[in-house]
């Protein structure tokens, strides 16, 4: 029994120890795209090997248990939404295999089964956790360098700063310390050791602790504190027979198998409190943060926002929802217009407030009544197992250890939305629970025999020959995926280098786009040809017929590749606005092209439907306005973009701009005051104010925001010649000579300079 399913057993333990750590160095792949790699070459390999050992085991086996039904519905019901979504691919696969993606959940649900599904001792499960202990600590070692020794140490091409990790987010990691301190306080306080290996288990413990406090996730804080106080009840009931033994055979508070727990509670409790040590230092996390140079910040739509975006889904598409991984476009429609008053006005948020809050909106009414059983069950067995636990204290250690990881990560899942790694422990180690849970005697075994000539034989057969077949086609597609994403990779670091590499950016992008039709690709594309066509545009060398020929050619590409982009996904806003602008651009002499005005009209038109609030879109038109030399229709769109955020700079800037342009300078110059007080530290703001207010005669006023650009930027050359200016025309001579003279030592060789200074000098004819 211990050798059977040998090959599934160890995919399995590879997929623990990997999937936080895995990355691709040198950054030939990024880490959301490596993750993917990893998972899906994992899973296809997972099924492969459980199906090939199953039929030399002859039989097919697996809990009995509503859970593993549940579960197995999951993908069929994503299936189904992302079929009706939007476009079907974001919903299916996604760009990287997102979490959420029906792709994501195929994998999750296959590694639960499969999981629940291989019976195995002891010992191999004593082995998963170790994979997994390893793991997290080396994530801890890794992160304790960055932090200590700053973001240029351990790189390795992905790892920029001091916060970029293998795991995922900043609060990835700070979830994965606070399961890692917990499960380091349960090991010590169930398993007897030896001191070397206490000492390392205690280093741990501490290490993930620090981590935990010095990251500051509030989150991760409430999970601890709730994992902490499940381990002081669990040791101080359960485990009340197992004392530690010190010298002369008596027992102390600190040797305790509840000391470690209630230290954890304790920390985790102050840290989710956070209080404020002063005025002038603020909360406690802020003090961590700025001492140890790291900030988390955490940003997401409240439960309130993201429970309002589900009820709006949920009127227009009840049953399934808008479609997996389609959260970001359902913010953008219904998104609350107060955002606007915030910095987020203008982020399309993939997820709410946590992972299973989002799928309301996602999967609907199915697929939540799915993960409501899903929870219930989960909570039901794991009482279950609390009632009835194993009388071999490494049995009742690898069960209760099983049950903390499983419970802790998916209890993250309601509150935040997790790392694909972690998404994937979730489910392994709720498949491993499963499948103690059999051994143990409290769930049943249903099994299909493969070599009896039963009825559910040939269905067996069936299901594993199409499983087979489905995952070497899901294997596949993830292959096509992983080279389409290192070409683009290769194509971003081409651009970054010096140079006109026009053709070998092309040639990278169009080898993506053979492998993944993706809109992102397409835009890039587009972007790529347009740029291109500009420089043959604006070219002063070569034969001109030549850069027209080019200029043509380029523009024509780049439409095309922002239709195809549209194509690819015709419900993300950002695809439509850059069809736009492309158009946008061919309105105003010289590239004036005909029907690019109304091109561009319906472009912004199709954006706006997708994203109505968005005070940036009607901008988009009033500078298409612009072009074509409608200043009312201009005014009116400006207007409307400051209706949707009054304090939105860039309207006023553009209204400011709009009114020079139409020489109404007192408009100007209202809209540009309104823009010095939304940005009171911009110095070339409070610049333009002043010649505005110099070019209409208001010398003393331009005095005024003049010397304020020149407070915020003391070597603001212009700003300097400009408040001579004022100086003169208010007959303050020796002020401008002052400034003059400054601007000259500065620059001795400006005609324009020396002029205004002889004129200064120059005495007045009587």
């Amino acid at each position: 029994m211990s050798q059977s399913y040998k090959y599934t057993f160890s995919v399995i333990l590879a997929l623990v120890f990997l999937a936080p750590i895995f990355f691709v160095p040198g950054g030939a792949l990024s880490l959301a795209v490596a993750k993917s790699a990893l998972l899906s070459l994992g899973v296809v390999v997972l099924v492969f090997s459980y199906v090939y050992e199953s039929w030399i085991r002859g039989e097919l086996s697996f809990p009995k248990h509503n859970l593993w039904v549940v579960v197995a519905l999951l993908p069929v019901v994503y299936l189904l939404s992302a079929v009706l979504s939007t476009p079907s691919s974001l919903s299916l696969l996604g760009y990287t295999l997102e979490v959420g993606t029906f792709g994501y959940m195929l994998v999750g649900s296959v590694v639960l089964l499969i999981a629940s599904g291989v019976t195995v001792e002891t010992g191999r499960h004593l082995q998963v956790l170790a994979a997994l202990f390893a793991s997290l600590s080396l994530l801890g070692i890794f992160a304790a360098i960055k932090i200590v020794f700053g973001g240029d140490w351990l790189v390795l091409g992905n790892f920029v700063g001091n916060m970029a990790n293998p795991l995922g987010s900043w609060t990835d990691m700070a979830v994965a310390f606070g399961l890692l301190a917990s499960f380091s306080a349960l090991a010590i306080g169930m398993i007897p050791m030896r001191p070397a290996v206490k000492a390392a288990v205690y280093g741990v413990f501490v290490l993930s602790t620090a981590l935990l406090v010095v990251i500051g996730f509030s989150t991760a804080f409430g999970l601890t504190l709730a994992a902490a106080i499940f381990l002081f009840v669990y040791l101080s009931r359960v485990e009340k027979d197992f004392l530690f033994h010190i010298k002369g055979g008596k027992e102390n508070f600190f040797s305790r198998p509840t000391f470690l727990p209630i230290v954890l509670a304790v920390v985790a409790l102050l840290m989710f409190v956070n209080p404020t040590l002063s005025e002038t230092r603020g909360k406690l996390n802020n003090v961590i943060s700025e001492k140890f140079e790291v900030s988390n910040s955490d940003v997401r739509p409240t439960l309130s926002a993201t429970l309002g975006i589900s009820k709006a889904v949920l009127s227009n598409s009840g049953l399934l929802g808008s479609g997996p991984n389609t959260f970001g476009q359902d913010w953008m429609i219904f998104k609350p217009l107060d955002i606007n008053a915030t910095p987020f006005w203008g982020v399309a948020f993939p997820f709410g407030v946590g992972f299973i809050p989002t799928q309301i909106a996602s999967t609907g009414i199915l697929g939540s009544a799915l993960w409501l059983a899903f929870f219930a069950l989960l909570l039901t067995l794991a009482l279950r197992t609390l009632n009835k636990v194993p009388e071999s204290r490494a049995v009742r250690f690898v069960t209760i250890s099983t049950l903390l990881v499983s419970l802790f990560l998916w209890v993250s899942v309601i509150f935040y939305v997790p790392s694909s790694a972690l998404f994937c422990l979730a489910f392994l180690f709720t498949g491993l629970l499963l499948s103690l849970t059999r051994d143990h005697g409290l769930v049943s075994s249903y099994v299909v025999s493969l070599k009896e000539n039963t009825p559910a034989r040939p269905v067996a057969l069936v299901f594993m020959l199409l499983a087979l077949l489905a995952m070497g086609y899901f294997g596949f597609l993830g292959g096509k995926r992983t080279l389409a994403s290192y070409h683009f990779e290769k194509a971003v670091r081409i651009s970054s280098a010096e140079g006109d590499h026009y053709k070998e950016i092309g040639d990278e992008l169009m080898k993506a786009l053979r492998f993944n039709s993706t809109d992102i690709y397409f835009d890039s594309l587009s972007r790529l040809n347009f740029s291109k066509a500009q420089a043959a545009a604006n070219s002063k060398e070569g034969d001109p017929e030549a850069n027209k020929a080019i200029f043509e050619e380029g523009l024509r590409s780049s439409i095309q590749a922002a239709r195809s982009a549209v194509a690819a996904n015709p419900a993300s806003y950002a695809n439509w606005i850059a069809l736009g602008n492309i158009y946008s651009s061919l309105v105003p002499e010289p590239l004036k092209v005909e029907g690019a005005y109304e091109n561009a009209k319906s472009a912004y038109g199709e954006a706006m439907r997708r994203n109505p609030n968005n005070p940036e879109l009607p901008l988009f038109l009033a500078r298409l306005e612009i072009g074509k030399g409608n200043a009312e229709e201009a005014r009116s769109y400006i207007r409307s973009s400051i209706a949707l955020k009054e304090d939105y700079a860039d309207a006023y800037m553009l209204l400011a701009q709009l009114e020079i342009q139409e020489k109404n300078i007192p408009a100007a110059i209202a809209s540009t005051e309104v823009l010095a007080k939304m940005a009171p530290e911009n110095a070339g703001v409070h610049f333009e104010l002043g010649v505005l207010k110099y070019s209409n005669n208001d010398f003393e006023a331009a005095l005024v925001s003049l010397k304020e650009a020149l407070r915020i930027s003391p070597d603001y050359a212009n700003a300097k010649y400009y408040l001579a200016l004022s100086y003169t025309q208010l007959g303050m001579k020796e002020e401008a000579r002052v400034e003059l003279e400054a601007l000259l030592t500065a620059n001795p060789d400006n005609k324009e300079l020396k002029s205004a200074l002889e004129a200064l000098n120059k005495p007045k004819s009587r």
